[in-house]
């Protein structure tokens, strides 16, 4: 396998950029990439077609490609993913932005307790917000649901209020952990959500329309795509961590769906990523050798793998490459080469592969300090 560096890349790899690109910044979502990878990607592939993300987490990669007039496939095993992700995608009329500004114009003029129970898996929301925060959220959401606007109007104000979470809560979002620190200063939720709508609304106004990307509840294990269907795919799978995302974005999954359950039922359809108790795996690819089933998420990460890679090679046409995000890992002190695993995995499936270094980081592992990194895998289909 090709080994090159590109550090300027490594800047990209995070959200960073993203918080201020219209549209892209609806909602913050800490372990995406900003869409100049896509951008990288599309620049040396020179292609006209589909543009596929297996795990499209909040849509950078597709709404790139609907920029670019490519049409856009995703899927992604999260509701809040997929909802995220549509809403950004929609091609909104004036009627839409009336309906926004009529919302925002009566909202508070007359608040009032609602009948709506909103649960979360971990704790109550009631201990994650001021009580008049937690009271306007719910008088939002209820309001939204009887407004009688179309549903793109009420799936973008629907947006608007779960992305205001994070600061209008006491809850701080520490790694793969929610932790409650009653010294955070919240915003009030109020004047959260006006200034996202409003900003939403700008974003609208300045947009370009296009081609709206397919988006569906999936999983990048079982594509469900025909063979040789795509031009491209870049995407980022979920990092080999401690980070389970259906726990740190569950207040936004929760307050969607208002079920309690449905961070557990996303959990169970997730790739096997994170540190768990019922990992260990019954296949583990050769190329990870012993330490596969001496740390069993890390058997169960690249068996996983092994099968989106084998789908991603399915579903591309001859030619085509997969751009895939990763970075390397240290799970209990072993520092794992996900990029080259994965790299190697993809020949041993007949499939061209080449590692281009984006960033050199520093893993803080006591008593010692790693040097690991952050890489794009090309995986090409031959």
């Amino acid at each position: 396998m090709k080994i090159s560096e590109n550090l300027s890349l490594g800047k990209y790899m995070t959200f960073k950029s993203s918080k201020q690109e219209p549209i892209h910044r609806w909602f913050y979502y800490k372990e995406g990439y900003s869409p100049e990878i896509v951008d990288y990607a599309l620049d040396h592939e020179k292609i006209k077609g589909i543009l596929l993300d297996p795990f499209c987490g909040a849509g950078t990669s597709l709404l790139v490609a609907k920029e670019n007039g490519l049409a856009g496939m995703g899927i992604d095993v999260s509701e809040l993913a997929v909802f995220v992700s549509g809403v950004k995608f929609a091609n909104y009329e004036k009627k839409n932005i009336e309906e926004a500004k009529e919302f925002m114009k009566d909202l508070f003029r007359e608040r009032r307790q609602t009948k709506l129970k909103w649960d979360f898996e971990l704790f109550s929301p009631k201990a994650a917000f001021p009580r008049r925060n937690l009271n306007d959220i719910l008088y939002i959401r209820e309001m939204i649901e009887e407004s009688g606007y179309s549903e793109k109007t009420t799936n973008l104000l629907l947006l608007a209020l779960i992305s205001i979470l994070p600061q209008s809560s006491i809850v701080l979002k520490d790694g793969g952990v929610l932790k409650i620190n009653k010294r955070k200063r919240a915003m009030p939720a109020k004047d959260a959500f006006k200034r996202k709508v409003k900003q939403m609304i700008s974003d609208i106004e300045k947009g370009v329309k296009g081609k709206v990307p397919d988006v569906q509840l999936g999983d990048a294990r079982v594509l469900p795509y025909e063979d040789e269907s795509c031009d491209i795919i870049v995407t980022s799978p979920p990092y080999l961590n401690n980070i389970d995302y259906s726990k740190v974005y569950g207040l936004e999954l929760s307050l969607l769906a208002l079920d309690k359950e449905i961070t557990k039922k996303m959990r169970g359809r997730s790739l096997r990523s994170f540190l768990q108790k019922d990992a260990k795996p019954s296949y583990i690819p050769p190329e990870v050798e012993e330490i596969g089933s001496r740390i069993p998420v890390v058997g169960a990460y690249f068996a996983d793998m092994e099968n989106a890679i084998s789908e991603m090679k399915r579903v591309l046409k001859k030619g085509s490459a997969a751009y895939v995000v990763v970075s390397n890992s240290v799970i209990f002190k072993e520092h794992i080469l996900v990029d080259e695993i994965l790299a190697a995995i993809g020949e041993r499936l007949d499939v061209e592969s080449e590692i281009v270094v984006g960033s050199y980081r520093i893993a803080d592992v006591k008593p010692q300090k790693v040097n690991t990194r952050e890489s794009i895998v090309i995986l090409r289909k031959v």
